[in-house]
């Protein structure tokens, strides 16, 4: 399988997802084209039903003919066979010979009937939890690359978003009758819920587009530079996703701020030391803040990323520094270096007019790149995530584009806390 390959399935699929009307629609493209390119024989995907217990087929590629007919019968329990396992363990599950492996016996009989020896198989995940599988069976003993897992990975994100964008369409369709109602308590709870949609719509079509641009022809990096740059983007993109679900959890302490930041400094001295991060020291007591240290942490790590990344240039450095005001504590990075932002084009299927996006240019890098350290890391979600994980904790991520997005060159966050300064 060519990276070439690789980059076109997957700028095809992440093209569906942003037009597709249904959750299949996605599902059915993605195994049409993911399906020959691993060279698997055929391919199925399975969802979990409202019971949690079993997973049945919504979607196939080239299941055997004779057995066609039937495959709506088909039942697979969580737990048993590689997708069972899939999903019950979360895991990606690969067999590499059915016939040899230790406790599929009770398997033997299907693969033979329906021809398979080898099967990959993922769950779909959001961050509720599994939502169902999807698995590529090969007609030999077949060991895949470290390439095609990634691959297999990517795409049950994919289609895990899909399903998860249907079915959060299909509440809020719920909610907008309701609301016809006239129930003022509904009411509430879909403005919500919209406010909600809206924010999470406008991240998924700058995810999109950041895979369209990645995988298209205009980037003329080598195919395997622009894998590593759409891996980071998948693992940012499903951090957001976990990170504006009602279910995420915080385990808040008393954390101090200098500290956070000088581990987050530190991180990035190790991970780009070409480029210069300057500590302004405050020069009164801090109080602690209420907060998760994990989450503050990785708050800290996306928010001097884009500022490291702003200062990749020669000449560039970051200046980070904390000051206390009344009732608030502000955090704040500049830099010196390229604008690192830009207003995303409105237009059907992508974010709105207003929303402020990482440029793709100030995240190019390609080996040569004396800088490529400074910006492989950072990715087109990090400001969205930011801004989730902020909000989060109870603060607040501002930008000043008073002067245009290509102005901004400081990034504050902004936390409540108890104590004020004398």
């Amino acid at each position: 399988m060519s990276d070439a390959r690789e980059l076109q399935a997957i700028r095809e699929i992440a093209h569906a997802f942003l037009v597709a009307e249904q959750p299949g629609d996605v599902q059915q493209f993605a195994l049409d084209r993911v399906t020959p390119l691993l060279g698997a024989t055929f391919s199925l995907v399975m969802q979990l039903g409202d019971d949690g217990e079993l997973l049945r087929p919504v979607a196939q590629h080239e299941w055997p003919a004779p057995y066609r007919q039937w495959i709506g019968a088909l039942r697979v329990r969580v737990g048993d066979g590689p997708s069972g396992v899939a999903v019950a363990e979360r895991r990606l599950v690969e067999i590499v010979d059915l016939f040899e492996a230790p406790g599929l016996d009770v398997w033997h009989e299907v693969a033979r009937e329906l021809g398979f020896r080898s099967i990959l198989a993922a769950p779909l995940e959001t961050a509720e939890g599994p939502i169902g599988a999807v698995a590529f069976y090969f007609a030999d003993a077949t060991r895949v690359s470290d390439e095609q897992r990634a691959l297999v990975r990517l795409v049950a994100d994919q289609l895990a978003g899909a399903t998860d964008k249907s079915r959060r369409a299909e509440a809020l369709r719920r909610a907008n009758a309701a609301l016809a109602e006239a129930n003022a308590e509904l009411e509430g709870q879909a403005q919500q819920w919209q406010s909600a949609q809206r924010a999470r719509d406008a991240s998924e079509s700058l995810v999109v587009d950041a895979l369209l641009a990645l995988t298209g022809n205009d980037d003329a990096r080598a195919p395997g530079d622009r894998l590593q740059a759409v891996h980071a983007l998948a693992v940012a993109a499903r951090e957001y996703v976990e990170a504006t679900q009602p279910a995420f959890g915080l385990q808040e302490a008393d954390v101090d701020p200098r500290e956070a930041l000088q581990l987050a400094v530190a991180h990035w001295r190790g991970r780009a030391p070409m480029v210069p991060v300057l500590v302004d020291e405050p020069t009164v007591i801090l109080p602690t803040m209420r907060a998760d240290a994990a989450t503050l942490q990785r708050t800290l790590q996306l928010v001097l990323g884009l500022g490291v990344a702003g200062a990749a240039t020669d000449g560039g450095q970051v200046r980070a520094g904390i000051r206390l005001g009344r009732g608030f504590l502000a955090i704040q990075v500049a830099w010196d270096g390229r604008a690192m932002f830009e207003e995303a084009a409105p237009g059907p299927g992508r974010a709105p007019l207003g929303i402020l996006r990482v440029s793709p240019e100030a995240l190019r890098w390609d080996a040569s790149d004396p800088y490529a350290e400074a910006r492989r890391p950072v990715t087109a979600v990090d400001l969205p995530l930011a801004r989730a994980l902020v909000t989060r904790q109870g603060g607040d991520l501002r930008l000043d584009a008073s002067e245009g997005a290509s102005a901004i060159r400081e990034l504050l966050l902004v936390f409540p806390v108890e104590a004020e300064r004398d």
